[in-house]
């Protein structure tokens, strides 16, 4: 069997009432599943926002849920 570590997006501290990207390298990394275009952090919201796709992605917990069907639309 394969183990699979996930790290987390947040450090999560019960002294934080929110949650914070805490390694921006993940941005270099994790694309749009849609367009396969870079994202942008909204730390506000907690998203990844994709402007081509005109979606924002919800990061839970502190992974990013890339799924377009879990992502709000965004109305310019």
């Amino acid at each position: 069997m394969i183990e699979r570590h996930v790290t987390p997006l947040t450090n999560h501290s019960p002294h934080r009432d929110r949650e914070s990207l805490s390694d921006p390298r993940l941005l270099e990394i994790l694309v749009c599943p849609v367009t396969r275009t870079t994202l942008r952090y909204d730390a506000a919201h907690q998203e990844l926002i994709s402007d081509a796709a005109k979606l924002a992605f919800p990061i839970r917990g502190g992974i990013p849920v890339m799924v377009a069907e879990e992502a709000r639309s965004i109305v310019a």
